[in-house]
């Protein structure tokens, strides 16, 4: 009779720690599906796969990993979403849109690089010459958001790093920089400026 007892009081709790394992499991997941529908709005497309660009402040994006994708580039006349990274090093053209360090990131003049051709390496630039006044150019990093209007294109000497500088103080743009076929010492450039509601 004892030993009757002792197996009602195991399988017992043995049923009752199931029932208790799957209620909380239940409540988990319902709880971690909630967030992730909170959070799709943080998320961006980079080469097909979802990517979630939150943070708490400007200091969280972390520019020294080049590693890290800080955001992407849209341009829809070209049918282009491709991952931006911090730096213009070969390493980091060779399969995304690099970041030029010494130009905003957000504010003021953000200075982008690609290449146009190569049998090894990415080329989202290749079409950059397509681009006409009026056309759009979208703007994704972990600070926000912007779409811009191409306002000027042009040829520039391999040498000119003036394109990097913040020449509107009041306006927010974004220089798109790619070498020109069969002409190295040459580069050819995309000028826009944040489109304002």
């Amino acid at each position: 009779m004892e030993k009757n007892k002792i197996k009602i009081i195991i399988l017992s709790s043995i049923i009752g720690t199931i029932f208790l394992t799957t209620v909380i499991s239940t409540v988990v997941t319902t709880i971690s599906n909630e967030n992730k529908k909170d959070n799709n709005d943080n998320l961006i497309m980079v080469n097909n796969v979802l990517q979630d660009i939150t943070v708490d402040s400007d200091d969280d994006i972390d520019l020294q990993d080049e590693n890290e994708v800080i955001g992407t580039l849209e341009i829809p006349k070209l049918e282009l979403s491709a991952p931006i990274k911090e730096g213009i090093e070969q390493e980091i053209l060779a399969n995304s849109i690099g970041h030029f360090n010494n130009s905003s990131i957000w504010d003021g003049n953000v200075c982008l690089a690609s290449h146009n051709r190569g049998d090894s390496v990415k080329h989202y630039f290749d079409r950059i010459n397509e681009l006409v006044n009026g056309d759009t150019i979208i703007y994704k990093t972990k600070l926000g958001e912007r779409s811009y209007q191409v306002i000027q294109t042009k040829e520039i000497e391999n040498t000119d790093w003036s394109i990097t500088e913040n020449k509107t103080k009041d306006k927010n743009t974004i220089t798109l920089v790619t070498c020109i076929t069969n002409q190295p010492e040459k580069r050819f450039c995309v000028i826009a400026e944040e489109k304002i509601n």
